[in-house]
């Protein structure tokens, strides 16, 4: 374990997980929570509009919906929009076509990737 000091608020801790003090995670988790329950209880807003009413950056926003903590409302619909094709999206990085399509491209080339190795001896060079 490793003795810090946070980067947010300066006060020195012990980084088990997080990269700040459990002081700060809570306080991120308490804007997180009211930036969720506004966005539940007024689906209608942009990210702009919550990022005004909730007192949080509009870059915040975007990463709770990007991590896929927060889903976006209606309000936002056309502000997210999938990394790979463009769709618009409620939450994530991905529309849910892409995402499919990627873990077949990934298994095709876990497959490919079998096929070749197959037969091949691998010895180690000690």
């Amino acid at each position: 374990m490793e003795t810090k000091n946070c980067p947010r608020c300066g006060r020195v801790f012990v980084q088990i997980r997080e990269p700040i003090c459990d002081r700060c995670v809570k306080a991120e988790e308490e804007i997180f929570e009211k930036v969720r329950e506004y966005v539940k209880e007024n689906p209608n807003l942009t990210i702009k509009e919550v990022s005004e009413q909730c007192d949080v950056s509009t870059k915040k926003i975007l990463q709770y919906i990007r991590d896929g903590r927060l889903e976006a409302g209606q309000g936002m619909k056309g502000e997210i929009v999938c990394s790979k094709c463009g769709k618009h999206i409620f939450i994530g990085r991905m529309c849910e076509t892409c995402i499919l399509e990627t873990g077949f491209q990934i298994n095709d080339m876990r497959e490919a990737s079998k096929i070749k190795n197959k037969g091949q001896v691998f010895t180690s060079r000690r």
